[in-house]
């Protein structure tokens, strides 16, 4: 993905809000010519009150030349001087001066205004999108990158895109503007001086194009340096417990601190160089600047091709030429970390989405008959997880699945949430490929309970709820109540409406589990996944959770990963698999 290719993304991004864009155009130019006029009234008004220049008395006949622009000025000032006086010529000068100088502000802060909204949505549309797409991308993604390196992408290069937006819209609909009004205005004043000045520009645009090629290369060193730093935190705050078991904080400290101190040396790196350009973009531009003085002053003393007074307009323009052009050299600079942070976003909005839900997907919204597994194989990455697997599970069924590590049970779970899609074979609901459905629909099915209880640092009515909306008190209870969960919950603080600490830390596991059985429970789904849901818990909370998983099993098909007895005692069919493939199955 090079350069070129970012923007065409992200102008899909901003075309909602071009509306914008329009008015950020024409606020521009409205700067760009009222700074002109301000700046271009200096030397004729200078000249004249001050005999610098001839006064005029007869009209001339206006023209674009830098002559007839300075004679014209001067005609007016001169009959204002001869009227009313020097001292209220100077009023009057001072007095259009300021206004000129207030509309060029002020259309300079309407610019800004419009393109501050038109920055900010356009980069919550890449930020929403972003994070879609972060929930609907394969588990087999996640396997592949980690979670700190996302939550960089997330917020630290979402911050450089959209510090990239500002400066290239600036730019584009500023900077190059002003740049463009103010060239052809020097073109008008001295043809030849301009084609001089022009020599500095790509002496500039060659030692800038050097110091970016090194910004660039160290901004990719430096946001994957940050994503490391991300993944540190993540990985110590989830495995703290690990870290301290194990005595290592002395380690983790100083591989953190190894890590640190390398992204603090790039970043010292990078911004050095931004910084280089504007000093050296100045230090030529002055050299330039001296070097069209003495040129000018070469033409008026022995050519007479140019006038005082043009020269005079003319190191003013080129003068007010030289901020908005350092601010294109340094805001290059900040384009090229931008660009470094955009491609790698996009890495993740224009990642292959393996489980794509169809056109004309169907609606599901019960379990009517059966599950089959129709010669069903799965390979991740090359490596065969399932082979041939030939499996009826019909409505009302409690079917265990038990095996040795690694023999298939999870993938099998997988497939049926449709997290992967089988590399071979069918997998039917109701007699339909279950890929033919709505995937939210399919996942409805299912209530799931796993070894793994994820809760949300919020109420443990919220956990429960867990995005189910429009569910009362009632329902949420009575949820509760199946699964056990109810008594202790209301012995806590605050009853249901007490906050769970993050990842649910003032819970013990079993009261976790119980939870997550409610959450499972909650909108009475016609299909129970548990998989491996009382192997983390001692013998008293197993009994617990099994007391309550016996309760919600009632009247639903069930599919049970488990190793414990107790766990399957009670299934109607025992599935073993081993090294993915059904090597015995029993009745109970």
């Amino acid at each position: 993905m090079n350069n070129k290719s970012i923007y065409p993304r992200l102008f899909r991004f901003a075309r909602p809000h071009l509306h914008y864009l329009v008015r950020v155009f024409g606020c521009n130019v409205l700067y760009a010519v009222f700074s002109l006029f301000t700046v271009g009234m200096i030397a004729p008004f200078v000249g004249v009150l001050f005999g610098a220049l001839e006064p005029v008395y007869v009209r001339p006949q206006f023209s674009l030349s830098s002559q007839g622009i300075v004679d014209t000025l001067s005609y007016y000032i001169t009959l204002f001087n001869g009227e009313y006086g020097m001292f209220s010529a100077l009023l009057f000068v001072s007095g259009v001066f300021l206004v000129c100088s207030f509309l060029s502000n002020l259309f300079r802060f309407l610019g800004l205004y419009y393109l501050t909204p038109l920055n900010a949505c356009t980069a919550r549309d890449i930020r929403n999108s972003l994070f879609h797409k972060i929930l609907i991308l394969p588990l087999s993604f996640y396997s592949r990158n980690k979670s700190g390196d996302i939550i960089t992408r997330f917020n630290a290069d979402m911050t450089e895109i959209e510090s990239l937006i500002r400066n290239t819209i600036d730019i584009i609909l500023r900077q190059s503007i002003v740049i463009l009004v103010f060239l052809v205005t020097l073109l008008i004043i001295s043809p030849q001086l301009t084609l001089l000045s022009l020599i500095i520009f790509p002496v500039v645009t060659y030692f800038t194009g050097r110091i970016v090629k090194s910004i660039r290369k160290k901004a990719k060193l430096g946001q994957a340096e940050l994503s490391g730093i991300a993944s540190m935190y993540e990985e110590s705050i989830s495995g703290l417990r690990v870290i301290k078991s194990f005595g290592t904080i002395d380690f983790f400290k100083s591989k953190f601190e190894g890590r640190n101190r390398k992204y603090t040396h790039l970043t010292n790196s990078i911004v050095r160089l931004m910084e280089l350009t504007a000093p050296l973009g100045e230090v030529l531009i002055s050299a330039s600047l001296m070097v069209l003085v003495l040129a000018g002053s070469i033409f008026i003393l022995n050519k007479g091709t140019l006038a005082p007074s043009s020269l005079i307009l003319f190191v003013v323009v080129f003068a007010r030429l030289v901020p908005p052009f350092q601010t294109v050299i340094k805001s290059y600079s900040y384009i090229q970390r931008g660009l470094v942070s955009a491609r790698r976003v996009f890495e993740i909005l224009e990642s292959e989405e393996k489980i794509i839900e169809k056109e004309n997907a169907v609606p599901i919204k019960d379990f009517q008959s059966n599950i089959l597994f129709k010669n069903v194989s799965f390979a991740y990455e090359q490596e065969n997880v399932l082979h041939d697997i030939c499996l009826e599970i019909k409505k009302g069924e409690t079917i265990a699945l038990i095996g040795n590590s690694g023999g298939g049970k999870s993938t099998v779970i997988n497939l049926l949430l449709r997290f992967y899609d089988a590399t071979q074979g069918e997998l039917l609901i109701d007699g339909k490929n279950i890929q033919d459905y709505v995937i939210s629909d399919v996942r409805t099915l299912y209530g799931v309970v796993s070894q793994d209880v994820l809760l949300f640092n919020d109420t443990i009515f919220n956990n429960i709820c867990f995005g189910k909306e429009n569910m009362t008190a009632e329902q949420v209870t009575e949820a509760a109540k199946i699964a056990n969960a109810h008594d202790f919950i209301m012995k806590m603080p605050d009853g249901y409406q007490t906050l769970v600490g993050d990842r649910g830390m003032t819970l013990s596991g079993g009261e976790k589990q119980r939870i997550s059985i409610a959450r499972a429970v909650l909108g009475n789904p016609p299909i129970l996944l548990l998989d491996e849901a009382t192997s983390a818990l001692d013998n008293q909370s197993e009994q617990i959770v099994q007391q309550a998983l016996n309760n919600i099993m009632q009247n639903r098909t069930s599919i049970i990963i488990a190793h414990r007895l107790s766990t399957i005692q009670n299934a109607d069919r025992i599935i073993v698999l081993q090294n993915g493939k059904i090597v015995e199955e029993r009745f109970s």
